[in-house]
């Protein structure tokens, strides 16, 4: 039973990303909708099985007082900004969300405690599969496309995600922790084959839809660890090089194919819906953040509310800043932006500072912290060059390495400390989860004539549905009702 998260994490992931999940909605809401009920699951299934309620609570009990207090104030911070809006539903859904995930990032961190090394198999499993299934569809749809002598289209690729980049964000946490199948199956060597065609196609994927982000974050983030974690890097660097060589490799090959097979077309085509299109641009991000400080200084302590970014610009602009760190400033104020800095900086410092200690020892878990570490810098990194904790898929991913990271870090300490306080808000986080699942449900039939005021807009970047802004439709449930 102590498996029941981390494969119900995985089978989500599979299942969303090789799969429609539910024909009814768009690719984006139906993840939306399922997310929010895996996380009304995962919190009961916490709080009724006694063993992983003790766990996890033990898990909570690890925050320092300065973390109790800082993030207390954080979320008064955001709950009052909502509250002050004029539609404060969808802000107070966007609060209370990072609440839940917070929650069950220490759910997961008790689910590893509890399963150890079955956890970490299952985990580099689910992510294997889903991999798979991804480029698989994917080279499916180039095979296709030299059938019908067609060629690759940005626009078309990767169907089961709602963006294409949404897909490369989830890439950007799953592709280091894929280096860590030999590690675990060490005495199976066709996993050694898998891991690097399975890299190599993952790869491939990053190169063929130009993922600057993706690629940037984790060349920094592999730079960092092979240097702070010497002794480790030699389980996972070969064949992360390995991986890329053979991503350029195929990449190469379509190119040449491509010329070969559809002789009625030009063979750069592939070339230049990839790598070939203009790159030395910011995709707008660089306007998005002057808008979201000018947000910030207008208001300062509470922010522009939260969910609510850029609601009254002329211009047509995505439901965020494409960056969380300027998402908090203008939505939440400049106090909330500086809590979580303060709290990603310290505890970003503890946590280095235990695998440089200890960065010469080669147990397990040391090794396998070095896989996670670098998925977790990628994912900081990136999470400030886009939109990465918005998405479905990457806030499920985020909950499995961070509670994955949080239930290696040591055993904890099964002591009472604090405990009259902690299980009450763990029950309230799981009714939490399932008022906004119910929630998620009520919205459904509402969909079509709450977001008509976007359709002369095109795709809308989404937030909490795939048009997730608001604040600028006077909308009212009677209305729509009747």
């Amino acid at each position: 039973m102590s498996l029941a998260v981390v494969v119900s994490l995985g089978l989500y992931l599979f299942f969303t990303s090789a799969f429609y999940p539910l024909d009814f909605l768009s690719v984006f809401d139906a993840k939306r909708v399922l997310q929010l009920a895996l996380f009304a699951a995962i919190m009961i299934f916490a709080v009724t099985w006694t063993p992983l309620r003790t766990a996890t609570i033990a898990q909570l009990s690890r925050l320092s007082v300065f973390s109790r207090y800082a993030l207390a104030l954080f979320f008064f911070i955001g709950i009052v900004s909502s509250l002050r809006l004029d539609h404060p539903a969808y802000a107070l859904i966007d609060v209370s969300m990072m609440f839940v995930m917070m929650i069950l990032i220490a759910v997961t961190a008790a689910s590893r405690e509890l399963s150890a090394e079955r956890f970490d198999k299952w985990a580099v499993l689910l992510l294997a599969v889903m991999g798979f299934a991804v480029v698989i569809q994917e080279f499916m749809g180039f095979v296709a496309g030299w059938v019908f002598g067609s060629e690759f289209s940005y626009d078309q690729a990767l169907i089961h995600f709602a963006h294409p980049r949404f897909y490369n964000q989830l890439q950007t946490w799953s592709i280091p922790v894929l280096a860590a199948l030999p590690f675990l199956f060490p005495d199976r060597r066709w996993v050694k084959i898998g891991c690097l065609v399975l890299l190599g196609l993952q790869w491939f994927l990053v190169i063929a839809f130009a993922a600057r982000g993706t690629a940037l974050s984790l060349f920094i983030a592999m730079v960092f660890i092979a240097f702070w974690m010497p002794a480790q890097r030699g389980f996972w660097v070969k064949f992360q090089l390995g991986g890329l060589i053979a991503g350029i490799a195929i990449y190469s090959g379509i190119i040449f194919l491509n010329g070969a097979l559809i002789p009625q077309s030009q063979s750069g085509k592939f070339y230049a819906h990839s790598v070939g299109r203009p790159m030395a641009h910011t995709s707008g991000r660089t306007m998005l953040w002057r808008l979201s400080t000018e947000d910030a200084v207008k208001h300062p302590i509470l922010g522009a509310g939260p969910a609510q970014y850029a609601c009254d610009s002329d211009i047509t602009l995505p439901a965020h800043p494409h960056s969380f760190l300027f998402q908090l400033m203008g939505e939440w104020g400049f106090i909330a932006a500086l809590l979580v800095l303060m709290l990603a900086v310290s505890i970003g410092w503890v946590f280095l500072r235990d695998l440089k200690r200890h960065s010469k020892s080669l147990s397990s878990n040391r090794t396998l912290q070095a896989m996670l570490a670098t998925s977790l810098i990628a994912g900081a990194i990136h999470t400030n060059l886009s939109g990465l904790l918005i998405m479905p898929a990457s806030q499920v991913t985020v909950i499995l390495i961070g509670g994955w990271v949080l239930g290696l870090s040591g055993n904890t300490t099964k002591s009472k400390q604090n405990a009259f306080l902690t299980k009450p808000l763990l029950f309230f986080c799981a009714l939490l989860a399932c008022t906004q699942f119910l929630f998620s449900i009520s919205e459904i039939p509402y969909l079509p004539e709450r977001t008509k005021y976007s359709e002369s807009y095109g795709p809308m970047v989404p937030r909490f549905w795939q048009d997730g802004r608001v604040c600028e439709y006077d909308y009212q449930f009677s209305d729509a009702a009747e």
